[in-house]
């Protein structure tokens, strides 16, 4: 019986086809980012950073709920976000060969233009040709 490391895979075109609202919802989800380091939010543990909290009763910034709620929206779709500050995301995806690998893509680039094994990082890379 064969195990499956995802929930959900992509087939090139079903990625591709996310890309319009990625491009919009990760370069949303990078300036609240900033926002947030800014004022001494960290996203990452959900909590200001010592001597950071300012004098409300607060215990989020209201831009950190809208932060959450676009991540939690491509996460939900399957899709894994790797960076948020360099806006890179993961598709995972089976090769014809059956190999599971994911679909890469960096906000700037125009299309899915790589994919990688899934042991392999950033660096490791192939052009989507040899997918």
């Amino acid at each position: 019986m064969e195990t499956h490391r995802f929930a959900k895979y992509f087939t090139l075109q079903e990625a591709q086809a996310w890309l319009p609202c990625l491009k919009k919802d990760m370069a949303e989800i990078q300036a609240i980012f900033k926002e947030m380091e800014a004022i001494g939010f960290d996203v990452y543990n959900g909590r200001y950073k010592p001597g950071f909290h300012p004098d409300t009763l607060e215990a989020y910034p209201h831009r950190y709920r809208r932060f959450l709620n676009l991540v939690n929206q491509i996460l939900d779709a399957g899709i894994q976000i790797k960076s948020i500050e360099n806006g890179l995301v993961d598709f995972p995806a089976v090769r014809a060969n059956g190999q599971e690998v994911f679909l890469c893509w960096q906000l700037g680039e125009t299309d899915i233009l790589f994919w990688h094994e899934i042991q392999a990082s950033f660096a490791g890379r192939q052009p989507i040709e040899t997918f």
